[in-house]
């Protein structure tokens, strides 16, 4: 497994991965719409988030295994005054799930994160019954900090929320 920024070029690509994974992507958070599966809108969305790296604020990334695209992670809401620190976001293909490559993929941003970003702290979130993210989590090193009862509507249920958080200062990540 390799990871990469996104680039324009990555569009079909992503566009393939999004396609093949919505219904199990949609399970966990809000659909982006049917708008959004379309290659111009997945370029537009690339682009975005080129100008968001650029500025210093989001960082995407793309878990690759071969050529397929298997995963994104993604470092948002970074915060250099007085904070330094960002959120980690994740989702990895259905097919792919259990294998490991999230932890992997989310450890190799943690790296990146503390060691070339200079960040301080990465915080996540996930919906109480996620149990894989859940299993990424404590895989790569996060610890539970917080517990928001009924914080996400998910499918006309409100839902809890649990936060996680990892500092540069913690254990060294495992693999």
């Amino acid at each position: 497994m390799k990871l990469t920024l996104v680039k324009t070029s990555d569009a079909q690509a992503l566009l393939n991965f999004e396609l093949e994974n919505r219904e199990h992507f949609e399970q966990w958070i809000a659909s982006r719409g049917d708008d959004f599966y379309h290659p111009g809108q997945v370029r537009s969305s690339l682009e975005q988030a080129l100008w968001l790296a650029n500025a210093d604020r989001e960082y995407h990334y793309l878990a690759w295994l071969g050529e397929e695209i298997i995963g994104r992670v993604t470092l948002r809401g970074i915060e250099r005054d007085h904070y330094h620190k960002a959120s980690v976001g994740y989702r990895f293909s259905a097919r792919h799930g259990g294998h490991g490559y999230a932890s992997q993929a989310v450890n190799l941003v943690c790296e990146q994160a503390f060691h070339e970003l200079r960040l301080h702290r990465l915080e996540a979130v996930v919906i109480i019954d996620n149990q894989a993210s859940l299993a990424v989590m404590k895989k790569c090193g996060f610890q539970q900090y917080g517990h928001a009862r009924s914080a996400v509507l998910r499918h006309d249920v409100w839902m809890d929320m649990l936060h996680f958080e990892r500092l540069a200062s913690d254990l060294p990540i495992t693999r």
